[in-house]
């Protein structure tokens, strides 16, 4: 990740990491402007000491220390240097470097893109003007230019597995790709096969079976929603969409900034109850989805149905049976049912990952369980 001075960008983050199938938390902290690692029980399992700390992903966490960046284990233990301008966290058993350079002669810094694997090997020096992190064993990377790109993608080892041929490229997902050539979308497999041609102004990842497309341009153009053949199974008639997710997609209709989203299923069926719109949904989780209408927020079932009231100024996603929510500016706690269970005292509030939420009052940041105690507790400058 690139360098932040901002604190409170890493601090919001609760890390789950498995080690042996056994849930493993880890936390961010503050202490005198440095920051550590905790476990859900406030143990310090890292030292305050770095500059900045990244999410945990597949068990390790970047970490900033003199400018540089590294890795440390679900233990602390340094287990890749410090040696990376940046990094960004391990997916797919890879992360991604980048080497920063300022040129003498130009007010923009020039980032190269690379790659080094979990034991700290370098499978690619940063070289690449673009890249995007690991899927499905793939990465796509632009050995071309901003004006001039040349996308193609590599392996776990380094190699060029797709030649660079494409115009833009993006990560695979249930074994399919969107790739550009020209003005037009289509998907690739693994073997860089075309096996849907390039047809569409827009193509989205795979998710669920379906991906959404578009023709026509970003901003007047129309969405709908395609196969793994290509078929065309939800017609062209969305001004936006989201990806499939458990069977149901958000889309919206019209430009109105206050109303036009709703909810349907694979068939293009209308999950939410006819006639209901709203101004912004929420993905589902825990089967509830935060929905908004007239500047407030409530929340819906998978079936549409209206389960908690549309009252609250703000509201988040459920998260280990209870969601934040904003009343007259303060954010607390409420249960599936909308019962409130931490009452609204907090100026910002973050959703529950192993028994612990991050919250602040004024310059006080903390960690707090279900029933609201006090796990740890920081200021903030």
């Amino acid at each position: 990740m690139k360098k932040t001075n901002t604190f409170l960008a890493l601090l919001i983050i609760a890390f789950l990491c498995n080690a042996q199938d056994k849930p493993l938390y880890r936390y961010i902290f503050v202490e005198n402007h440095k920051m550590g690692i905790m476990d859900q029980h406030g143990k310090v399992i890292v030292p305050a000491r770095y500059n900045s700390i990244g999410n945990y992903s597949e068990n390790l966490a970047a970490i900033n220390f003199n400018d540089k960046w590294g890795f440390v284990d679900t233990n602390g233990s340094i287990v890749i240097k410090h040696q990376f301008d940046g990094t960004s966290g391990f997916v797919d058993g890879m992360a991604m470097i980048w080497s920063v350079e300022f040129p003498s002669d130009s007010d923009w810094e020039i980032y190269k893109y690379g790659f080094v694997d979990k034991n700290g090997k370098v499978v690619r020096e940063p070289q690449f003007g673009e890249a995007s992190d690991f899927s499905e064993g793939l990465a796509a990377v632009n050995v071309g230019d901003y004006d001039s790109p040349r996308w193609g993608y590599i392996d776990r080892s380094g190699k060029m597995v797709i030649e660079p041929r494409f115009d833009a490229a993006w990560k695979f997902s249930e074994g399919l790709a969107p790739v550009k050539i020209g003005d037009k979308e289509g998907y690739i497999d693994h073997n860089g096969l075309f096996v849907i041609e390039p047809r569409f102004d827009g193509a989205g990842l795979f998710s669920d079976g379906l991906a959404s497309v578009r023709m026509g341009e970003r901003n007047n153009g129309k969405y709908g929603y395609i196969d793994k053949n290509g078929e065309i199974v939800i017609a062209f008639q969305y001004d936006d969409v989201r990806p499939f997710e458990n069977g149901v997609a958000a889309v919206k209709t019209g430009k109105s900034y206050y109303a036009g989203w709703e909810y349907i299923d694979k068939n293009g069926n209308k999950v939410t109850r006819v006639g209901e719109q709203y101004a912004a949904m929420q993905d589902f989780s825990e089967g509830l989805a935060a929905v908004k209408r007239a500047g407030k927020w409530g929340y819906i079932d998978s079936t549409g149905n209206l389960v908690i009231d549309i009252k609250y100024k703000d509201a988040g996603k459920f998260s280990e049976g209870l969601a934040v929510i904003k009343v007259d500016y303060k954010c607390g706690f409420i249960d599936r049912n909308g019962n409130v269970v931490i009452e609204p005292q907090f100026d910002v509030a973050w959703g529950f990952w192993g028994g612990l939420a991050w919250v602040r009052i004024g310059e006080r940041a903390m960690y707090i369980d279900k029933t609201g105690k006090v796990i740890r507790e920081w200021k903030e400058d």
